[in-house]
């Protein structure tokens, strides 16, 4: 194992047992048993340790990203299920490295590690947008912004990984997968529900004299009916 590699794993084996806050880049450097010119040669601070983690945890978890893309879907069904079925799989196989990705949150995006994560967020998503392009062209998935689009598909399975991350959740995360890839299929393909407006209100009258004095005032129930088109 080279030495990045092992600072890396030291640095993940660290902030997972003890919290970023803790943990001190001393002790990843005896955690990791380089030498401190071994360490700072190759990162000048604890956080550009973290930040190398993080950028290294997503490539990982794209990397398999684009290996779905390269399969074309013969349902939006079976195309969502095989993005919920990765982001379950990757999970599963690299626990503690999820478990540091949703700890430590987002990266500063001015940062270069920000600059590199959001080049290859930009990437995937363009590649993503395009391999869902012919269920949108179909009308099976309704229009929507692609981070939207991304929540839909993505959210549930993180909020239930997080539990599940944490022992919260019973069974092993992929025992959610077909619930979880029916309910993002519905949401994508579903039509907008519309509220229907209220029929029921009530009305404050005032009779006003000549003068602008209020004579008298009240109340009456009113039944509101919709504006019919062209009225």
């Amino acid at each position: 194992m080279d030495t990045r590699s092992r600072i890396l794993d030291a640095a993940l084996a660290c902030f997972v047992e003890t919290g970023y806050a803790q943990t001190t880049i001393a002790r990843i450097r005896e955690r990791s048993g380089v030498s401190n010119g071994a360490l700072f040669h190759q990162f000048a601070t604890k956080e550009a340790i973290a930040d190398a983690l993080y950028v290294d945890a997503i490539a990982s978890f794209q990397q398999g990203v684009w290996e779905l893309l390269e399969r074309r879907p013969a349902s939006l069904r079976e195309a969502v299920g095989g993005v919920i079925g990765h982001q379950i799989g990757w999970i599963e196989a690299n626990a503690e490295r999820a478990r540091f990705v949703y700890a430590r949150g987002n990266l500063d995006w001015s940062s270069p590690a920000g600059a590199q994560l959001d080049d290859l967020n930009r990437k995937v998503s363009d590649a993503y947008r395009q391999w869902m392009e012919p269920f949108i062209q179909a009308g099976k998935i309704r229009p929507m912004p692609m981070i939207v689009l991304n929540a839909v598909v993505a959210g549930p399975t993180h909020a239930i990984a997080r539990q599940w991350l944490a022992g919260q959740a019973s069974g092993p995360l992929h025992s959610y997968l077909d619930q979880l890839t029916d309910a993002a299929t519905a949401a994508l393909s579903g039509t907008r529900q519309c509220h229907p407006a209220a029929r029921h209100g009530r009305m404050q009258l005032q009779l006003v004299g000549d003068d602008g004095s209020v004579i008298a005032h009240g109340e009456a129930a009113v039944e509101l009916l919709p504006r019919q088109a062209g009225t």
